[in-house]
């Protein structure tokens, strides 16, 4: 493949096709990974055609990234704009053309989520009311724990194991290749759990009912829609309610009911503290009684 320079010619729409193969055979990455990748890859070419990019310049990057901004949430955004940082690292490394997304930042980062949470009361209310045995322990599990759609899906009744005296479920976390983390399982998520699946005592916890995969483990858009039917039903949909708001809904219920702040990034298996603080980061407000605290020192002189 030829060489490029900046000086020498400016990026086409169809070498950049063309870098996008070698780039996916040059990653060591798991397949989820790749995936993500070839998808966020994909989007930009999708949106150079849609707007007549011919020769993608930085400043059309810059115009990528407000658009993915206007149209997607922020991980979405930093997902896609991740997936074209790596490519454009690639094609720098490899002498094939300059990186033209450095110090291109990604999504603005709010300190409140936008992805809303339930309430406790909503939460219980919710779980009191489901009669059906797999909606009741996929949201028992999901709740409970803290658990991302993904680790759920992967789940198999082997890694429920008996763990320093105390019933655990091994997970594989996301950007792990083996399960080598751990949630603790209540005496009532396990009941739950194994009044779902009767007299099965292997493989998936959750499997597929639809013809072609029946009996194999389910995927996190079978979880996704099934999650939202049960916010539906409950009166609690909208569209910040999501999967992902079980997790929130954990973070936030944990730490309104005096779980520390560390415990909480250990269950969740959060690599910065400062991800499981932006989880919670609504009930930290919400706890937080700054304005009274001094108004009554010093409009009420109280001490």
């Amino acid at each position: 493949m030829k060489e490029l320079t900046k000086t020498e010619s400016a990026l086409t729409l169809s070498t950049l096709q063309g870098y996008e193969e070698s780039f996916i055979d040059y990653l060591d990455v798991d397949n989820l990974t790749l995936t993500t990748y070839k998808v966020g890859i994909e989007n930009f070419i999708n949106y150079l055609k849609e707007n007549n990019i011919s020769f993608p310049t930085r400043e059309d990057i810059i115009s990528y990234r407000n658009h993915l901004r206007e149209t997607y949430q922020d991980n979405t955004v930093n997902s896609y704009m991740t997936s074209l940082r790596r490519l454009f690292k690639y094609l720098s490394l490899k002498r094939l053309y300059e990186d033209l997304t450095i110090d291109i930042k990604g999504a603005r980062h709010t300190s409140t989520p936008k992805k809303q949470v339930l309430t406790q009361q909503q939460a219980s209310e919710i779980y009191k009311g489901l009669t059906d045995k797999r909606e009741r322990a996929l949201y028992s599990l999901l709740i409970s724990t803290g658990l991302r759609g993904v680790e759920v899906a992967r789940a198999k009744l082997e890694d429920i194991k008996v763990h320093n005296g105390e019933i655990v479920l091994w997970v594989q976390c996301k950007k792990r290749s083996s399960k080598n983390e751990y949630v603790k399982l209540d005496k009532q998520v396990l009941q739950d759990i194994m009044n779902y699946v009767g007299d099965r005592q292997e493989g998936y916890i959750f499997v597929s009912t639809s013809n072609n995969n029946k009996g194999q483990g389910v995927s996190i858009k079978t979880i996704r829609r099934e999650i939202n039917k049960i916010f539906e039903r409950f009166g609690v949909k909208s569209d910040t309610i999501s999967l992902h708001s079980t997790r929130r809904t954990f973070a936030t219920i944990s730490y309104n009911n005096g779980v520390d702040l560390k415990d909480i990034q250990d269950i969740l298996h959060h690599a910065s503290l400062t991800t499981t603080q932006r989880y919670i980061n609504s009930a930290i407000r919400d706890n937080n009684n700054g304005e009274n605290i001094v108004a009554n020192v010093i409009l009420r002189g109280g001490a």
